[in-house]
């Protein structure tokens, strides 16, 4: 029970630091670049301003559209770090955003099924666990799978819900292809999450055939 514990803690601080290095990154490469850029841009800008009018503008001009572009980024960001509609509006509206979104920034063709039957609200903590888990696949099929195609479908019962992420790509469960670092990482964060709310997730896999997981979390006796 103890090394259980050791190992499920250390995986929690491993992925919280490749977290952190990942935003770390996406900040220097993303609004930090752009900062520096638009500080040089100014600067160029002023010493044009009496001569070269003219071009002064068109600096400007383009940094502020640098600047939006920057502006967008951080609300990205954010989003990411809290969704702005979680809880406002609740589970299903945030997926639609955050597939959206991922699609226009990945390219992969995610559709979503039965959430609409979802009508009432989850508990936070239970919107906030599922969210992060389907956010942590599509991460998980972006890095890895190699597919064009992915699926978020629920299924909901007076006892339980069944959330399952498949994909199209190429598949990982072979005897001479172990599953990479990165998505057995991700998988076991992902456990922890269902192992909070008292639910269980499953992986399903064979070559060429995509990957499936699945979440299975209890509903009844669950408090927010």
């Amino acid at each position: 029970m103890a090394d259980s514990t050791t190992q499920s803690k250390a995986v929690v601080v491993q992925t919280q630091e490749e977290e952190r290095y990942r935003l770390a990154r996406a900040l220097q490469n993303g609004p930090a670049q752009i900062l520096a850029n638009a500080a040089l841009e100014i600067e160029t800008s002023l010493r044009l301003m009496d001569d070269q009018p003219a071009a002064a503008r068109e600096g400007l001009t383009a940094l502020i559209s640098e600047l939006r572009n920057g502006l967008a980024d951080v609300r990205d960001l954010i989003a990411e770090l809290q969704p702005p509609l979680l809880h406002e509006f609740g589970l299903a509206a945030s997926l639609a955003k955050l597939t959206d979104d991922f699609s226009t920034r990945t390219g992969l063709a995610i559709a979503l099924s039965g959430w609409q039957t979802l009508a009432d609200r989850l508990p936070s903590t239970m919107e906030m666990a599922i969210f992060r888990i389907i956010q942590e696949a599509l991460e998980n099929v972006q890095s890895h799978a190699h597919a064009t195609e992915a699926q978020i479908i629920l299924e909901q019962s007076a006892e339980r819900l069944v959330v399952t992420v498949a994909d199209n790509g190429r598949g990982f469960a072979t005897a001479n292809e172990p599953i990479p670092a990165g998505r057995r990482l991700g998988i076991v964060a992902m456990s922890d999450r269902a192992e909070l709310l008292g639910g269980q997730l499953q992986v399903f896999s064979e070559p060429a055939r995509g990957v499936r997981v699945v979440l299975t979390v209890p509903l009844r006796g669950r408090a927010g």
